[in-house]
Protein backbone atom coordinates (compact mmCIF):
# COMPACT_ATOMS: atom_id res chain seq x y z
CA UNK A 1 0.00 0.00 0.00
CA UNK A 2 1.46 3.52 -0.83
CA UNK A 3 1.99 6.29 1.39
CA UNK A 4 -0.43 8.94 0.00
CA UNK A 5 0.97 11.86 2.55
CA UNK A 6 3.49 12.97 -0.14
CA UNK A 7 1.15 12.58 -2.55
CA UNK A 8 -1.54 14.08 -0.76
CA UNK A 9 -0.04 16.26 1.92
CA UNK A 10 0.20 19.11 0.05
CA UNK A 11 -2.91 19.15 -1.73
CA UNK A 12 -5.40 22.10 -1.33
CA UNK A 13 -8.80 19.96 -3.13
CA UNK A 14 -9.41 17.63 -0.24
CA UNK A 15 -11.89 15.75 -2.57
CA UNK A 16 -12.03 12.80 -0.61
CA UNK A 17 -13.48 12.46 2.49
CA UNK A 18 -14.10 16.61 3.24
CA UNK A 19 -15.36 17.90 -0.19
CA UNK A 20 -17.16 17.09 -3.11
CA UNK A 21 -17.15 12.83 -3.55
CA UNK A 22 -19.78 11.10 -2.32
CA UNK A 23 -18.81 7.52 -2.22
CA UNK A 24 -21.06 4.74 -2.84
CA UNK A 25 -21.95 1.23 -0.78
CA UNK A 26 -22.20 -1.51 -2.67
CA UNK A 27 -23.56 -4.64 -0.89
CA UNK A 28 -20.59 -6.39 0.25
CA UNK A 29 -19.75 -2.97 1.83
CA UNK A 30 -23.40 -2.67 3.00
CA UNK A 31 -23.12 -5.74 4.89
CA UNK A 32 -19.84 -4.34 6.17
CA UNK A 33 -20.90 -1.41 7.31
CA UNK A 34 -23.85 -3.31 8.88
CA UNK A 35 -21.88 -5.15 11.05
CA UNK A 36 -20.39 -2.03 12.53
CA UNK A 37 -23.93 -0.66 13.39
CA UNK A 38 -22.87 2.14 10.54
CA UNK A 39 -25.69 1.06 7.98
CA UNK A 40 -28.73 3.14 9.28
CA UNK A 41 -30.39 6.56 7.40
CA UNK A 42 -27.76 8.52 9.78
CA UNK A 43 -25.18 7.30 7.49
CA UNK A 44 -26.71 6.61 4.14
CA UNK A 45 -28.82 7.74 1.70
CA UNK A 46 -30.58 6.46 -1.31
CA UNK A 47 -28.44 7.84 -4.76
CA UNK A 48 -30.22 8.09 -8.15
CA UNK A 49 -27.32 7.55 -10.97
CA UNK A 50 -28.88 7.63 -14.19
CA UNK A 51 -31.78 5.81 -13.15
CA UNK A 52 -30.06 3.35 -10.57
CA UNK A 53 -30.85 3.83 -6.85
CA UNK A 54 -27.65 3.01 -4.82
CA UNK A 55 -26.84 3.61 -1.53
CA UNK A 56 -23.85 6.17 -0.65
CA UNK A 57 -22.46 7.88 2.34
CA UNK A 58 -24.01 11.07 3.86
CA UNK A 59 -22.15 14.48 4.39
CA UNK A 60 -22.56 15.93 7.68
CA UNK A 61 -25.27 18.48 7.99
CA UNK A 62 -24.47 21.54 6.84
CA UNK A 63 -21.30 20.20 6.08
CA UNK A 64 -18.96 19.20 2.94
CA UNK A 65 -17.50 16.66 5.40
CA UNK A 66 -18.15 13.11 5.43
CA UNK A 67 -20.17 11.42 8.24
CA UNK A 68 -17.72 9.35 9.21
CA UNK A 69 -14.76 12.48 9.06
CA UNK A 70 -13.96 12.73 12.84
CA UNK A 71 -11.25 14.31 14.30
CA UNK A 72 -9.32 14.31 11.33
CA UNK A 73 -9.63 10.47 10.57
CA UNK A 74 -12.06 8.09 8.63
CA UNK A 75 -13.67 6.89 11.39
CA UNK A 76 -14.24 3.59 9.64
CA UNK A 77 -10.91 3.10 7.76
CA UNK A 78 -10.63 -0.60 8.28
CA UNK A 79 -14.54 -0.74 6.76
CA UNK A 80 -14.75 2.00 4.39
CA UNK A 81 -15.98 1.14 0.88
CA UNK A 82 -14.29 -0.07 -2.29
CA UNK A 83 -15.41 3.12 -3.40
CA UNK A 84 -13.13 5.19 -0.73
CA UNK A 85 -10.40 2.50 -0.54
CA UNK A 86 -9.53 3.56 -4.42
CA UNK A 87 -9.00 7.13 -3.90
CA UNK A 88 -8.02 9.01 -5.70
CA UNK A 89 -8.19 6.58 -8.17
CA UNK A 90 -11.90 6.34 -9.99
CA UNK A 91 -13.04 4.52 -13.06
CA UNK A 92 -14.77 6.67 -16.06
CA UNK A 93 -16.19 5.09 -19.25
CA UNK A 94 -13.58 6.78 -21.92
CA UNK A 95 -14.21 5.75 -25.37
CA UNK A 96 -16.18 2.80 -25.19
CA UNK A 97 -13.83 1.68 -22.66
CA UNK A 98 -13.60 1.58 -18.58
CA UNK A 99 -10.35 3.01 -17.73
CA UNK A 100 -8.41 3.71 -14.14
CA UNK A 101 -8.47 7.47 -13.54
CA UNK A 102 -6.63 9.45 -10.42
CA UNK A 103 -7.36 12.87 -9.62
CA UNK A 104 -4.08 14.66 -8.69
CA UNK A 105 -3.16 17.99 -8.12
CA UNK A 106 0.29 16.14 -9.39
CA UNK A 107 -0.99 15.08 -12.71
CA UNK A 108 3.01 15.42 -14.25
CA UNK A 109 3.76 13.01 -11.97
CA UNK A 110 5.26 9.90 -12.33
CA UNK A 111 2.80 7.39 -11.75
CA UNK A 112 4.37 4.26 -12.37
CA UNK A 113 4.22 3.73 -8.95
CA UNK A 114 0.25 2.75 -9.20
CA UNK A 115 0.07 0.47 -11.13
CA UNK A 116 0.74 -2.35 -8.56
CA UNK A 117 -2.08 -0.39 -6.63
CA UNK A 118 -4.30 -0.71 -9.06
CA UNK A 119 -3.84 -4.39 -9.45
CA UNK A 120 -4.51 -4.43 -5.71
CA UNK A 121 -7.72 -3.31 -6.69
CA UNK A 122 -8.63 -5.21 -9.02
CA UNK A 123 -8.18 -8.07 -6.17
CA UNK A 124 -9.70 -6.44 -3.43
CA UNK A 125 -12.59 -8.22 -2.01
CA UNK A 126 -15.42 -5.57 -3.79
CA UNK A 127 -14.20 -5.40 -7.45
CA UNK A 128 -16.32 -7.60 -8.51
CA UNK A 129 -19.38 -6.58 -7.28
CA UNK A 130 -18.30 -3.06 -8.69
CA UNK A 131 -17.65 -4.34 -11.89
CA UNK A 132 -20.84 -5.71 -12.66
CA UNK A 133 -22.48 -3.08 -11.42
CA UNK A 134 -19.76 -0.49 -13.16
CA UNK A 135 -22.72 1.27 -15.35
CA UNK A 136 -23.16 3.07 -11.80
CA UNK A 137 -20.22 3.48 -10.73
CA UNK A 138 -18.82 4.91 -13.65
CA UNK A 139 -21.87 6.73 -14.12
CA UNK A 140 -21.48 8.49 -10.52
CA UNK A 141 -17.97 9.31 -11.23
CA UNK A 142 -19.11 11.28 -14.90
CA UNK A 143 -22.11 13.18 -12.48
CA UNK A 144 -19.20 14.21 -10.14
CA UNK A 145 -16.28 14.86 -12.60
CA UNK A 146 -17.48 18.39 -13.82
CA UNK A 147 -17.25 19.51 -9.95
CA UNK A 148 -14.15 17.52 -8.93
CA UNK A 149 -12.42 18.01 -11.84
CA UNK A 150 -12.43 22.03 -11.61
CA UNK A 151 -10.34 21.78 -8.27
CA UNK A 152 -8.09 18.60 -9.03
CA UNK A 153 -7.55 17.60 -12.40
CA UNK A 154 -7.34 13.88 -13.34
CA UNK A 155 -5.10 11.91 -15.67
CA UNK A 156 -5.56 8.33 -17.23
CA UNK A 157 -3.64 5.59 -16.42
CA UNK A 158 -4.79 2.81 -18.42
CA UNK A 159 -7.90 0.27 -19.06
CA UNK A 160 -9.74 -1.59 -15.95
CA UNK A 161 -8.68 -5.34 -16.41
CA UNK A 162 -11.59 -7.43 -14.99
Amino acid sequence: MPDFSSLCGSCKSQGCCTDSAVPLVFDSDFIELKSIGKATNEFLHDRNVNGNIIKAINKKKDSTECVFWIDDKCSIYHQRPFDCRAYPFDILKVNESYCWIVYSCNPDSDWSWAESYLQDLEKDRAFSEVMQKVEIFSGNTSIILPTESEKTPYIILRKVRY
